[in-house]
């Protein structure tokens, strides 16, 4: 005995609205999850994992990167310490009495020396404090 179908299978290809709705899901647990994306201008500094708390009390702050050869990048742009000193030094002037903060992302390879002559360096042109940068942990 024979049945009568009265539905038909559809072999098309998933439609667009579906597709769509799914791109904009992986985009959302992208962008929510920071710590799976990469700094821009930093691609090939390592940064070490640890906590994410930032000092309080610091109105301005700038960001300096060391990759794993100790080069310097300020603003995106390789820079030589003698040069990277006059800009904090300006960068600190302009800052005033709330200090400035000097966030440096150094490659977790660098030696605690060359961080330490970074520090050292923008603490005598005016930087009030240096903080080092951490990756944050993907689960606590």
């Amino acid at each position: 005995m024979k049945f009568k179908r009265s539905h038909q299978f559809l072999c098309d290809a998933p439609s667009a609205v579906a597709l769509a709705g799914v791109m904009f899901m992986l985009l959302f647990y992208l962008l929510s999850n920071s710590a799976l994306l990469l700094t821009e201008g930093a691609s090939l500094v390592r940064l070490p994992e640890g906590g994410s708390g930032m000092p309080k009390g610091f109105s301005h702050s700038t960001v300096v990167a060391m990759d794993h050869q100790a080069r310097l990048y300020f603003r995106n742009q390789q820079i030589e310490l003698p040069e990277l000193e006059k800009q904090l030094g300006q960068l600190a002037k302009q800052a005033g009495k709330s200090g400035l903060l000097l966030v440096l992302k150094a490659d977790k390879s660098v030696s605690y020396e060359k961080i330490t002559r970074l520090a050292d360096a923008a603490q005598t042109v005016g930087v009030r404090q240096t903080w080092l940068a951490a990756r944050p942990r993907l689960f606590e």
